[in-house]
Protein backbone atom coordinates (compact mmCIF):
# COMPACT_ATOMS: atom_id res chain seq x y z
CA UNK A 1 0.00 0.00 0.00
CA UNK A 2 1.24 3.73 -0.98
CA UNK A 3 1.86 6.04 2.32
CA UNK A 4 0.42 9.06 2.42
CA UNK A 5 3.84 10.85 1.74
CA UNK A 6 4.19 8.89 -1.79
CA UNK A 7 1.01 9.40 -2.54
CA UNK A 8 1.46 13.23 -2.21
CA UNK A 9 4.72 12.81 -4.07
CA UNK A 10 2.89 11.24 -6.83
CA UNK A 11 0.79 14.04 -6.91
CA UNK A 12 3.26 16.27 -7.17
CA UNK A 13 4.61 14.56 -9.54
CA UNK A 14 1.43 14.63 -12.27
CA UNK A 15 1.16 18.41 -11.10
CA UNK A 16 4.63 18.97 -12.74
CA UNK A 17 4.01 17.48 -15.55
CA UNK A 18 1.12 19.30 -15.98
CA UNK A 19 2.74 22.05 -15.98
CA UNK A 20 5.81 21.49 -18.24
CA UNK A 21 5.26 24.49 -20.60
CA UNK A 22 4.50 26.87 -17.92
CA UNK A 23 5.81 30.71 -18.86
CA UNK A 24 8.15 32.41 -18.42
CA UNK A 25 6.55 35.10 -16.74
CA UNK A 26 6.25 32.76 -13.54
CA UNK A 27 5.89 34.56 -9.97
CA UNK A 28 8.58 32.12 -8.50
CA UNK A 29 9.37 28.25 -8.01
CA UNK A 30 6.00 27.63 -6.07
CA UNK A 31 3.44 29.71 -8.60
CA UNK A 32 3.72 28.82 -12.44
CA UNK A 33 1.35 32.26 -13.05
CA UNK A 34 1.67 35.55 -11.54
CA UNK A 35 -0.39 35.58 -8.11
CA UNK A 36 -2.71 38.41 -9.66
CA UNK A 37 -3.53 36.09 -12.67
CA UNK A 38 -4.09 33.37 -10.10
CA UNK A 39 -6.33 35.25 -8.01
CA UNK A 40 -8.57 36.46 -10.78
CA UNK A 41 -8.92 32.76 -12.50
CA UNK A 42 -10.10 31.57 -9.35
CA UNK A 43 -12.18 34.20 -8.61
CA UNK A 44 -13.79 34.90 -12.06
CA UNK A 45 -12.30 33.42 -14.21
CA UNK A 46 -14.59 31.06 -17.07
CA UNK A 47 -13.19 27.21 -16.30
CA UNK A 48 -13.31 24.57 -17.77
CA UNK A 49 -12.94 21.14 -15.16
CA UNK A 50 -10.01 18.67 -17.49
CA UNK A 51 -9.22 16.34 -14.53
CA UNK A 52 -10.94 15.07 -11.19
CA UNK A 53 -8.55 13.54 -8.69
CA UNK A 54 -9.05 12.91 -4.65
CA UNK A 55 -7.13 15.13 -3.27
CA UNK A 56 -4.45 12.37 -1.49
CA UNK A 57 -5.85 9.61 -3.91
CA UNK A 58 -7.89 7.90 -1.72
CA UNK A 59 -11.71 7.42 -2.20
CA UNK A 60 -14.20 8.59 0.10
CA UNK A 61 -12.45 12.12 0.23
CA UNK A 62 -14.25 15.85 0.33
CA UNK A 63 -12.06 17.53 -1.42
CA UNK A 64 -10.41 17.31 -5.29
CA UNK A 65 -7.24 17.61 -7.07
CA UNK A 66 -8.61 19.00 -10.02
CA UNK A 67 -7.19 20.41 -13.10
CA UNK A 68 -9.08 22.99 -15.28
CA UNK A 69 -8.47 25.74 -17.61
CA UNK A 70 -8.98 28.96 -18.07
CA UNK A 71 -8.04 30.90 -21.64
CA UNK A 72 -4.67 29.98 -21.93
CA UNK A 73 -3.95 28.82 -18.70
CA UNK A 74 -3.79 25.40 -17.35
CA UNK A 75 -3.55 25.17 -13.09
CA UNK A 76 -4.49 22.99 -10.89
CA UNK A 77 -6.73 23.95 -7.48
CA UNK A 78 -7.87 22.10 -4.57
CA UNK A 79 -11.75 22.06 -5.01
CA UNK A 80 -14.01 21.76 -1.84
CA UNK A 81 -17.34 21.85 -1.68
CA UNK A 82 -19.11 23.15 1.21
CA UNK A 83 -22.06 21.22 3.10
CA UNK A 84 -25.33 22.48 3.93
CA UNK A 85 -24.95 25.44 5.06
CA UNK A 86 -21.36 26.18 4.73
CA UNK A 87 -20.54 26.07 8.27
CA UNK A 88 -19.57 22.16 9.53
CA UNK A 89 -16.51 21.23 11.41
CA UNK A 90 -13.45 20.59 9.00
CA UNK A 91 -15.37 22.31 5.94
CA UNK A 92 -16.19 26.06 6.79
CA UNK A 93 -15.05 28.23 3.16
CA UNK A 94 -14.80 31.31 5.60
CA UNK A 95 -12.12 30.18 7.83
CA UNK A 96 -9.84 28.91 4.43
CA UNK A 97 -10.77 32.40 2.72
CA UNK A 98 -10.00 34.15 6.16
CA UNK A 99 -6.48 32.96 6.93
CA UNK A 100 -5.75 33.87 3.00
CA UNK A 101 -6.94 37.69 3.78
CA UNK A 102 -4.96 37.60 7.29
CA UNK A 103 -1.83 36.75 5.73
CA UNK A 104 -2.12 40.14 3.93
CA UNK A 105 -1.97 42.12 7.09
CA UNK A 106 1.51 41.51 7.93
CA UNK A 107 3.38 39.69 4.48
CA UNK A 108 4.23 40.79 1.82
CA UNK A 109 3.42 38.73 -1.82
CA UNK A 110 6.68 36.84 -1.74
CA UNK A 111 6.27 36.02 2.06
CA UNK A 112 2.84 34.41 1.81
CA UNK A 113 1.90 31.43 3.14
CA UNK A 114 -1.53 30.52 2.36
CA UNK A 115 -2.16 30.15 -1.40
CA UNK A 116 -4.13 31.77 -3.65
CA UNK A 117 -7.46 31.00 -2.30
CA UNK A 118 -11.45 31.88 -3.48
CA UNK A 119 -14.81 31.03 -3.03
CA UNK A 120 -17.31 30.13 -5.86
CA UNK A 121 -21.03 29.74 -6.10
CA UNK A 122 -21.47 27.35 -8.72
CA UNK A 123 -25.01 25.28 -9.91
CA UNK A 124 -24.99 22.27 -7.81
CA UNK A 125 -25.80 20.31 -11.30
CA UNK A 126 -22.08 21.31 -12.33
CA UNK A 127 -20.48 20.30 -8.93
CA UNK A 128 -21.51 16.83 -8.91
CA UNK A 129 -20.58 16.09 -12.41
CA UNK A 130 -17.24 17.54 -11.48
CA UNK A 131 -16.94 15.18 -8.51
CA UNK A 132 -18.75 12.23 -10.05
CA UNK A 133 -15.63 12.17 -12.69
CA UNK A 134 -13.78 10.29 -9.75
CA UNK A 135 -15.82 7.72 -9.86
CA UNK A 136 -16.23 7.72 -6.07
CA UNK A 137 -20.13 8.10 -5.49
CA UNK A 138 -19.66 8.06 -1.65
CA UNK A 139 -19.40 12.08 -0.89
CA UNK A 140 -21.61 13.77 -3.57
CA UNK A 141 -21.87 17.57 -2.77
CA UNK A 142 -25.08 18.72 -1.46
CA UNK A 143 -26.69 22.54 -1.93
CA UNK A 144 -25.30 25.10 0.46
CA UNK A 145 -28.88 26.19 1.11
CA UNK A 146 -32.19 24.40 0.61
CA UNK A 147 -33.34 27.85 -1.63
CA UNK A 148 -31.25 27.45 -4.46
CA UNK A 149 -29.72 24.98 -6.49
CA UNK A 150 -26.25 25.97 -5.95
CA UNK A 151 -22.95 24.87 -3.77
CA UNK A 152 -20.50 27.09 -2.70
CA UNK A 153 -16.89 25.77 -3.37
CA UNK A 154 -13.42 26.80 -2.06
CA UNK A 155 -10.96 26.80 -4.23
CA UNK A 156 -7.32 27.03 -3.72
CA UNK A 157 -4.40 27.38 -6.16
CA UNK A 158 -2.26 23.50 -5.92
CA UNK A 159 0.88 24.82 -5.80
CA UNK A 160 4.04 23.53 -7.75
CA UNK A 161 7.92 22.15 -6.23
CA UNK A 162 6.69 21.47 -3.25
CA UNK A 163 7.27 18.89 -0.31
CA UNK A 164 5.70 17.37 2.85
CA UNK A 165 8.15 18.31 5.23
CA UNK A 166 10.14 15.36 7.28
CA UNK A 167 10.72 17.38 10.16
CA UNK A 168 8.83 21.02 11.44
CA UNK A 169 10.89 22.92 12.24
CA UNK A 170 13.88 21.84 10.96
CA UNK A 171 15.80 22.52 14.47
CA UNK A 172 19.54 22.11 12.73
CA UNK A 173 18.20 24.16 9.46
CA UNK A 174 16.32 27.06 12.05
CA UNK A 175 19.97 27.34 13.32
CA UNK A 176 22.28 27.62 10.41
CA UNK A 177 19.60 29.47 8.08
CA UNK A 178 18.60 32.73 9.06
CA UNK A 179 16.20 32.57 5.72
CA UNK A 180 14.48 29.49 6.48
CA UNK A 181 14.54 30.91 9.88
CA UNK A 182 12.62 34.17 9.00
CA UNK A 183 10.19 31.69 6.68
CA UNK A 184 9.31 29.63 8.95
CA UNK A 185 8.69 32.59 11.79
CA UNK A 186 5.88 33.58 9.19
CA UNK A 187 4.39 31.04 8.85
CA UNK A 188 4.38 30.65 12.47
CA UNK A 189 2.81 33.65 13.13
CA UNK A 190 0.14 33.28 10.94
CA UNK A 191 -1.02 29.90 12.63
CA UNK A 192 -1.04 31.29 15.77
CA UNK A 193 -3.08 34.58 14.69
CA UNK A 194 -5.50 32.30 13.24
CA UNK A 195 -5.78 29.79 16.00
CA UNK A 196 -4.96 26.71 13.36
CA UNK A 197 -5.77 23.48 15.38
CA UNK A 198 -4.67 20.87 12.62
CA UNK A 199 -1.84 19.30 12.75
CA UNK A 200 -2.43 16.65 10.32
CA UNK A 201 0.57 15.98 8.37
CA UNK A 202 -0.34 17.38 5.24
CA UNK A 203 -1.65 20.02 6.39
CA UNK A 204 1.50 22.16 5.86
CA UNK A 205 3.89 21.98 2.68
CA UNK A 206 7.46 23.05 2.07
CA UNK A 207 8.83 24.72 -1.24
CA UNK A 208 11.61 22.71 -2.55
CA UNK A 209 13.85 25.73 -3.76
CA UNK A 210 16.68 25.92 -1.29
CA UNK A 211 17.38 29.57 -1.65
CA UNK A 212 13.32 30.36 -0.68
CA UNK A 213 12.19 27.76 1.41
CA UNK A 214 8.52 28.84 2.63
CA UNK A 215 6.75 26.50 4.79
CA UNK A 216 2.97 26.96 3.17
CA UNK A 217 -0.13 26.35 5.15
CA UNK A 218 -2.62 24.44 2.48
CA UNK A 219 -5.67 23.60 5.12
CA UNK A 220 -7.09 26.32 7.14
CA UNK A 221 -10.31 24.72 7.62
CA UNK A 222 -9.55 23.89 11.82
CA UNK A 223 -8.91 27.50 12.74
CA UNK A 224 -10.28 30.42 14.70
CA UNK A 225 -13.42 29.06 17.01
CA UNK A 226 -13.20 25.89 14.86
CA UNK A 227 -13.20 22.63 18.17
CA UNK A 228 -9.83 21.17 17.41
CA UNK A 229 -8.62 18.02 15.64
CA UNK A 230 -7.54 14.75 17.30
CA UNK A 231 -4.01 15.10 14.89
CA UNK A 232 -3.16 17.52 17.79
CA UNK A 233 -2.44 21.69 17.80
CA UNK A 234 0.95 21.82 17.86
CA UNK A 235 1.42 25.11 15.49
CA UNK A 236 -1.57 26.92 17.22
CA UNK A 237 1.45 28.38 19.55
CA UNK A 238 4.15 30.47 18.80
CA UNK A 239 7.54 28.18 19.03
CA UNK A 240 10.18 29.89 17.82
CA UNK A 241 12.44 32.63 19.83
CA UNK A 242 12.56 34.68 17.25
CA UNK A 243 10.09 36.33 14.51
CA UNK A 244 10.72 38.76 11.64
CA UNK A 245 10.55 42.60 12.62
CA UNK A 246 9.15 43.50 9.54
CA UNK A 247 5.77 41.35 10.81
CA UNK A 248 5.99 42.17 14.14
CA UNK A 249 5.58 46.03 13.33
CA UNK A 250 2.97 45.26 10.99
CA UNK A 251 0.71 43.91 13.44
CA UNK A 252 1.15 46.26 16.14
CA UNK A 253 -0.82 48.62 13.44
CA UNK A 254 -3.83 46.06 13.46
CA UNK A 255 -6.82 47.23 14.86
CA UNK A 256 -9.52 45.80 16.03
CA UNK A 257 -12.06 48.05 13.91
CA UNK A 258 -9.74 47.47 11.30
CA UNK A 259 -9.83 43.85 11.52
CA UNK A 260 -13.88 44.18 11.70
CA UNK A 261 -13.83 46.16 8.73
CA UNK A 262 -11.47 43.62 6.64
CA UNK A 263 -12.90 40.18 7.84
CA UNK A 264 -16.80 40.62 8.88
CA UNK A 265 -17.77 40.45 5.39
CA UNK A 266 -14.91 38.23 3.63
CA UNK A 267 -16.52 37.98 0.38
CA UNK A 268 -20.51 38.24 -0.79
CA UNK A 269 -22.83 37.16 -3.57
CA UNK A 270 -25.65 38.27 -5.26
CA UNK A 271 -28.55 36.30 -6.91
CA UNK A 272 -28.61 38.07 -10.54
CA UNK A 273 -30.13 36.14 -13.61
CA UNK A 274 -30.48 32.98 -11.58
CA UNK A 275 -26.98 32.38 -10.36
CA UNK A 276 -24.85 34.17 -8.04
CA UNK A 277 -21.99 35.69 -8.83
CA UNK A 278 -19.61 37.44 -6.19
CA UNK A 279 -20.34 41.79 -5.57
CA UNK A 280 -18.26 44.25 -3.70
CA UNK A 281 -19.02 43.83 0.16
CA UNK A 282 -22.27 45.87 1.37
CA UNK A 283 -22.88 46.46 5.11
CA UNK A 284 -22.68 43.18 7.46
CA UNK A 285 -26.08 41.84 7.61
CA UNK A 286 -25.45 39.84 10.97
CA UNK A 287 -22.15 40.57 12.87
CA UNK A 288 -22.91 37.62 15.28
CA UNK A 289 -22.99 34.68 12.42
CA UNK A 290 -20.39 33.66 9.97
CA UNK A 291 -22.57 32.81 6.67
CA UNK A 292 -25.66 35.30 6.19
CA UNK A 293 -28.42 35.28 3.72
CA UNK A 294 -31.45 37.52 3.54
CA UNK A 295 -33.03 36.03 0.35
CA UNK A 296 -31.17 37.56 -2.41
CA UNK A 297 -27.56 38.01 -0.74
CA UNK A 298 -25.17 35.61 0.78
CA UNK A 299 -22.35 36.88 2.55
CA UNK A 300 -19.23 34.74 4.57
CA UNK A 301 -17.20 36.25 6.76
CA UNK A 302 -15.72 36.04 10.70
CA UNK A 303 -18.35 36.39 13.43
CA UNK A 304 -17.74 39.54 15.88
CA UNK A 305 -16.14 36.46 18.79
CA UNK A 306 -13.79 34.84 16.24
CA UNK A 307 -12.43 38.51 15.09
CA UNK A 308 -12.43 39.71 18.80
CA UNK A 309 -10.24 36.26 20.42
CA UNK A 310 -8.13 37.21 16.72
CA UNK A 311 -7.11 40.64 18.25
CA UNK A 312 -6.45 39.26 21.58
CA UNK A 313 -4.06 36.85 20.16
CA UNK A 314 -2.22 39.67 18.49
CA UNK A 315 -2.36 42.03 21.74
CA UNK A 316 -0.97 38.92 23.32
CA UNK A 317 1.61 38.24 21.06
CA UNK A 318 3.48 42.51 20.90
CA UNK A 319 3.27 41.80 24.68
CA UNK A 320 4.96 39.06 24.97
CA UNK A 321 7.62 40.56 22.24
CA UNK A 322 7.71 44.09 24.21
CA UNK A 323 8.76 42.06 27.47
CA UNK A 324 11.54 40.75 25.80
CA UNK A 325 10.20 37.03 25.34
CA UNK A 326 10.85 36.89 21.49
CA UNK A 327 13.70 38.09 19.79
CA UNK A 328 12.88 40.10 16.52
CA UNK A 329 14.90 39.33 13.08
CA UNK A 330 16.26 42.05 11.28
Amino acid sequence: MMRCADLFRAVLFVAGAAAAAAPATAQDANFLLPIAEIDRILREGEIQVLDVQPSRGLPGERTYRVTLQSGDHVLQVKYAPAGEGADEFNNRPRYELAAHDVQLLFLDERERVVPPTAIRAFPIDAVRATVARTGDAANPPERTFDEWPMTLVALQYWMFNVDLPDDLPDDDRLEEDEVYERLLGNFNLLTYVIGHSDSNRGNFVQSMDPEWPRVFSVDNGVAFASEESDRGTRWRDLRLDRYPASAIDRLRDVSLEGLQAQLGVLVQFELRDGNFVEVEPTENLDPGRGVRSDGERIQLGLTESEIRAMHRRIVRLIEWVDEGRYELLP
